[in-house]
């Protein structure tokens, strides 16, 4: 088995200066909890990562497409769709993505003297059950806002905002029933069609089917097509497209990702469909779409 630690297509990662580092240590307002490293594999093929000794840091893996495997303390556990797993410092691991369907995965390195306050408990894969207050999609835009932070510049107040970020970020795993609840949106409890939309959204990133749109609505296939087209006018399909796309603009305008990584982050096999679906769906091209709103 071929064995690929970084030269994913659509892939980012960023890795905090050592000088960077010590500033965050030093820190009074970060030195609790602070950013190494981190970065987003998307269908990470022949991924695979060994550590004799461990690392460092924390380490927080968010799986949201495929699956992999993680080794910790001589115990080999599947990680699949949307689940998390942190590892602990200086503890042998292995983690590598599965042959048939690679995953998709976010990762962080964290230190600081709290940061075994947001990992208690969270050394097996952890699930984050998809529903209507799942709050996936902000958790994600969680991590882009970090990382397209910290990509802007490496600042002290840029790194303290970031690190910031981090503690509510992880805090939305450790108390994720707090986080799901407690802004629960009543509308999607009550109309079966917004329920598919938010799941649509929460699924931005995945290849979501018309199989997996009736099994979350429980209808079947015919009957989900005809009533969610009489409600909002498109064929779930097409409508969980234009959200893609949608989206697409949204990190157009608000982050530097390049339009292959913006294709490969919502879920499209090849750029190159994303680049004429965007065109079909918005008129112009995305490369377009970005001057003009920059403008």
């Amino acid at each position: 088995m071929a064995k690929i630690e970084l030269g994913f297509e659509g892939e980012r990662f960023l890795y905090i200066p050592n000088p960077c580092v010590s500033e965050m240590e030093n820190s009074p307002l970060t030195n609790d909890l602070y950013l190494y490293s981190l970065g987003y594999f998307s269908r990470a093929a022949h991924h695979y990562i060994r550590r004799p000794d461990g690392c460092n840091e924390y380490l927080f893996i968010y799986c949201t497409g495929g699956c992999g495997w993680v080794e910790l303390y001589g115990v080999k556990m599947k990680l699949g769709t949307n689940q998390f797993i942190i590892l602990p410092p200086n503890i042998a691991h292995c983690y590598w993505a599965d042959e048939s369907s690679p995953w998709t995965i976010y990762w962080i390195h964290f230190r600081g003297s709290k940061a075994s306050c947001f990992s208690q408990g969270f050394d097996s894969p952890t699930t984050i059950e998809p529903s209507a207050q799942s709050r996936i999609e902000e958790r994600l835009d969680m991590f882009d806002e970090m990382f397209s932070v910290l990509n802007e510049s490496l600042s002290l107040s840029h790194l303290h905002y970031a690190n910031l970020c981090l503690a509510h970020f992880l805090g939305s795993f450790l108390y994720r029933d707090i986080y799901c609840s407690k802004f629960r949106r009543k509308e999607y409890s009550e109309n079966v069609m917004k329920r598919v939309i938010h799941y649509m959204n929460d699924n931005l990133e995945c290849r979501l089917t018309m199989k997996d749109l009736s099994s979350f609505s429980g209808y079947s296939d015919s009957y989900l097509y005809r009533k969610f087209k009489k409600e909002t006018g498109y064929a779930p399909m097409d409508y969980y497209i234009r959200q893609k796309i949608k989206k697409a603009c949204k990190l157009l305008i608000q982050t530097d990702m390049k339009i292959n990584q913006i294709a490969c982050k919502l879920g499209f096999r090849e750029p190159q469909y994303f680049s004429r679906t965007f065109t079909h769906v918005m008129g112009l091209s995305a490369k377009e779409y970005r001057i003009r709103n920059r403008e």
